[in-house]
């Protein structure tokens, strides 16, 4: 498995496949030290250099085993060469991709070739390439959440300001919120990248964040929290982890992703999609109402069922077959 670590969530689903009787031997795609940080900035060439080096040393270190899977979480990084070296190494083997970033984002279609099966949490790029659709999941920490709510108007975020029009949303929500008695706790992580290009646009921007989150103060918000608000990057059409995180752990959804309205998952007392943003008038009402199976966990989107799909090389219906665009 040679994933992109992202937030421990690679290592859980390394675990997972342990937990279904699988051997797993997890490879870090692309490091994330000190030295790699500043070449990708100052000097793209040897950045990738050493990128390609990392995996041939990869190859090198698993070459001779009879892997029955290679599974890899993102590809773009990868160059053909050492592609090419991995399949003639591992001749035997099912080549796996699974993407939770859209082709917008970053583009791996040229790595296509060289799998057997691409899941991609994307519906629309599912349906445009041919690819099965497999979105994201709730980890086992936000299986069985308790329900520590004393307040029906409180609402969580959790995530990256990847762009300025993100922080503008949480801040318009954060006032609206205010001004309607609904307490709103966020947690907004922030890069300097992105700070610059607040500072560039004159957003003056508060309670920004370094780095992630403590685990327990993200389960104090969680537990504690009636709903989440998710603002979804427009440059993709699948959902967040936080969607599913959320949908597991029994709280009331707020998004911007109008695509969740086709859904098995979807009921308007659980999940309130957006009319636009900025548009929050229904939220306090939609608080208020109670949620009509609130034992329901869906297990369909744990992670207990997402590492089987990329065992067994399958996925969702997806929602996008017969949509119009």
């Amino acid at each position: 498995m040679i994933a992109l670590h992202y937030h421990g969530y690679t290592e859980a689903i390394a675990e997972e496949l342990r937990l279904l009787g699988h051997e797993v031997r997890l490879h870090d795609l692309q490091p994330r030290d000190l030295v790699m940080r500043a070449l990708r900035v100052t000097a793209p060439k040897l950045w990738q250099a050493r990128l390609n080096k990392h995996h041939s040393t990869i190859l090198k270190a698993e070459r001779g085993w009879a892997a029955d899977l290679v599974l890899f979480i993102q590809a773009h990084q990868m160059s053909h060469t050492n592609f090419e070296r991995f399949r003639i190494a591992f001749p035997s083997a099912r080549f796996a991709l699974y993407n939770w970033d859209s082709l917008a984002n970053h583009d791996y279609l040229d790595k296509a070739q060289y799998f057997d099966t691409i899941q991609t949490f994307d519906p629309d790029d599912a349906e445009r390439h041919g690819f099965l659709y497999l979105p994201l999941f709730a980890s086992r920490q936000f299986q069985d959440v308790p329900n520590r709510v004393k307040n029906r108007r409180s609402v969580y975020f959790v995530g990256n300001i990847v762009n300025p029009k993100r922080y503008t949303a949480l801040d318009n929500f954060r006032r609206f919120c205010a001004d309607h008695e609904i307490s709103f706790r966020l947690y907004m992580a922030c890069t300097p990248v992105v700070r610059r290009k607040l500072a560039r646009q004159k957003i003056s921007a508060s309670g920004l964040a370094h780095g992630s989150i403590d685990v327990a103060e993200f389960r104090d918000m969680l537990e504690t929290s009636h709903a989440v608000f998710d603002f979804a990057n427009h440059a993709q059409s699948g959902y967040t982890m936080r969607i599913f995180e959320n949908l597991c752990g029994g709280k009331k959804i707020i998004t911007n992703n109008r695509r969740i309205e086709r859904e098995t998952f979807f009921s308007p007392d659980r999940i309130l999609v957006l009319p636009n943003d900025g548009q929050y008038e229904s939220v306090p009402d939609f608080l208020d109402i109670p949620i009509e199976h609130p034992q329901e966990r869906f297990s369909h989107y744990t992670i207990q069922a997402f590492a089987v799909h990329l065992t067994d090389g399958t996925g969702h219906d997806n929602p996008s077959h017969g949509v119009e665009r």
